[in-house]
């Protein structure tokens, strides 16, 4: 009688050599990189479960572009101190974790607009280096701050999450 999320699962497996080679925490001073220019939507979205109702229809999938952007980031993986994907809650959600994971916030250049921050869709990551990456720049990694909150309080909030 009520809507529930959207429950499809891709699931990928792979061989990595040596895993303390994942780029998985960003360093200061890296620029930040958004990869992926899916549709984005509220409709099933983690946005829409804390200020609405579940309703809609969540963005349509594009398998090709999905393909696409794998292999780009396979590609510039090696050249990269962090890779993460954008997925539940959003890009500022993915942000959040990020700067979570390596303790250092990072000057944005976004839109302060709700989609743009927590609008879900298809395959999007963000990227860290200290190198050029052929995806939009969309800041850098420094401060003690990210989207104007404290790196404490994040954590803080992070921790008492039910």
């Amino acid at each position: 009688g009520r809507s529930i999320h959207p429950t499809p699962v891709v699931g990928c497996v792979g061989l990595v050599a040596d895993v303390r080679e994942v780029p998985s925490v960003w360093r200061e001073g890296d620029a930040i990189y958004l990869a992926g220019e899916p549709e984005l939507s509220f409709d099933g979205s983690e946005y829409q479960t804390v200020y609405g109702e579940l309703a809609g229809r969540p963005a349509r999938l594009d398998l090709a572009r999905e393909a696409e952007l794998i292999r780009a980031l396979h590609e510039v993986a090696p050249r990269c101190s962090f890779v993460h994907d954008v997925s539940d809650g959003g890009l500022a959600i993915a942000l959040a974790e990020a700067a979570l994971a390596g303790d250092v916030g990072a000057e944005l250049d976004l839109p302060d607009d709700a989609l743009t921050l927590f609008g879900e869709g298809g395959g999007r990551a963000i990227l860290a280096s200290a190198e050029e990456l052929p995806f939009p720049r969309i800041g850098s990694v420094g401060g003690a701050t990210l989207l104007g909150v404290r790196i404490d309080d994040l954590r803080h909030s992070y921790e008492m999450r039910p």
